[in-house]
């Protein structure tokens, strides 16, 4: 007769998921995201575009700073959030960087739909 052996499930560390703040513009060009990420470096950050749909995730690595906590205004979380775009958007050419806290996402539009000036000639 076997006896099996079980083992309690380790407990996953639960951290808060946050939606970062974000500014979004738009010009002829592109769509530009602009979301606040503090305490994230590039390697922290992914980025995904399918279906018309970008997705912005932010995982912090490390803990909190050790200490006594005496005050705290700041939330110790990872990131996330999603947006639905219009269509058009070059998927190839996206790019993003990440400084001092902040990413920037941009989001070219297809050369199709961008605004042409026709230029109009005489005889």
């Amino acid at each position: 007769m076997s006896q099996e052996t079980t083992t309690p499930t380790e407990p996953r560390e639960r951290r808060p998921v946050v939606a970062p703040p974000v500014d979004i513009f738009e010009n002829d060009e592109k769509l530009l995201v602009v979301a606040d990420m503090p305490g994230l470096s590039a390697g922290d950050v992914h980025i995904h575009f399918e279906k018309g749909t970008l997705t912005l995730e932010g995982k912090r690595t490390g803990g909190p700073p050790e200490g006594k906590l005496l005050a705290t205004e700041t939330r110790f979380a990872d990131y996330r959030r999603s947006f639905t775009l219009p269509r058009g958007i070059d998927a190839e050419h996206i790019t993003a960087e990440l400084e001092h806290g902040v990413l920037r996402v941009h989001l070219p539009k297809l050369a199709a739909l961008r605004p042409r000036q026709i230029p109009v000639r005489s005889s």
